[in-house]
């Protein structure tokens, strides 16, 4: 998916053009040059100070969009700004089911340099039909921390993308990112594209990976901790006092790597039904941890 670029020529340019324009027609019509010439300057001039200070001004890329983790809230700054630009946003986004006060949007992170030893990352929101605008900034500390990964994802033609919340209305909008820590930042999910997973709320733990540890070492790649996307399926307990009784698996690539207990089970087994009437598939993040003699240990992250 890409973001398209649209341009206009400055107020500024345009008035110099005109200005240029009405001389020419003076020194080839005389008087009668100079007042035509006066009068589109007037009208030139009265256009670009007609023009909302908040213009909307989408931005291009031909980089692939890259889903980063949704783990964490980020609030954007800057704003009031891009308040016609957000507003523009909100009129094409679908309200947040969970709550009819903000809409959803997708996000875009684009690393800037904001000066010699300043870093910073822009925010821009997609439109839907592939634009994208500008909705403010991360916080400067934030920046710092964020865009040497983004830089990393640029460099291999990639830009990190994840879920925005636009809450409020009417006079002001703001804007809210979920987004994970630097730390955790890359999901591996190459195979996955960018299915939507459910929200990342909460850790909840896995049961039985003792069993599937060669998925899990084939997964970690001798990496941990490693943050990945899992997959959620409906099955029943096979031991224990809960046999026969309905619970969730986890599968990563593929393959089964655990369960979820059946207190969790319970939780979460309509939750993920619906989710994967919605989207196709019920999709969550999930970390993968070295625990030393416990082996490697699976924690899902789901919404409360």
């Amino acid at each position: 998916m890409t973001m398209q670029q649209r341009t206009e020529p400055s107020p500024a340019a345009v008035l110099i053009a005109v200005a240029v324009l009405a001389l020419v027609l003076t020194v080839a019509f005389g008087p009668v040059g100079f007042v035509i010439g006066l009068a589109l300057f007037a009208l030139m001039f009265i256009g670009t100070k007609n023009k909302p200070a908040d213009q909307i001004v989408p931005a291009r890329t031909r980089s692939r969009l890259r889903r980063l983790s949704t783990a964490g809230r980020i609030a954007v700054v800057g704003e009031a700004h891009h308040q016609d630009a957000i507003a523009e946003v909100v009129r094409l986004s679908a309200p947040d089911p969970r709550d009819d006060t903000s809409a959803l949007a997708t996000a875009v992170l684009i690393p800037e340099a904001a000066g010699r030893h300043e870093r910073a990352v822009r925010v821009d929101l997609l439109r839907g039909d592939g634009t994208a605008v500008t909705a403010g900034y991360l916080r400067r500390e934030q920046a710092a921390e964020y865009q040497p990964l983004l830089l990393d994802l640029a460099e291999r033609g990639e830009v990190g993308s994840c879920p925005a919340r636009i809450l409020g209305g009417g006079q002001r909008y703001g804007v809210h990112l979920h987004l994970g820590a630097p730390r955790l930042l890359l999901l591996d999910h190459e195979a996955l594209g960018t299915a939507p997973t459910l929200p990342a709320e909460q850790q909840v733990a896995v049961v039985g990976e003792d069993a599937h540890q060669y998925v899990l070492h084939r997964v970690v790649n001798g990496r941990t901790p490693v943050h990945v996307i899992a997959e959620l399926r409906d099955c029943r307990i096979v031991k224990g006092s809960h046999t026969g009784e309905h619970t969730l698996e986890v599968l990563l690539e593929g393959e089964c790597i655990g369960q979820l207990t059946y207190a969790m089970g319970l939780r979460y087994c309509d939750m993920t039904q619906e989710w994967r009437a919605r989207t196709g598939r019920a999709l969550c993040e999930a970390v993968i941890t070295n625990e030393g003699t416990r082996g490697l240990q699976a924690n899902l992250l789901l919404p409360k």
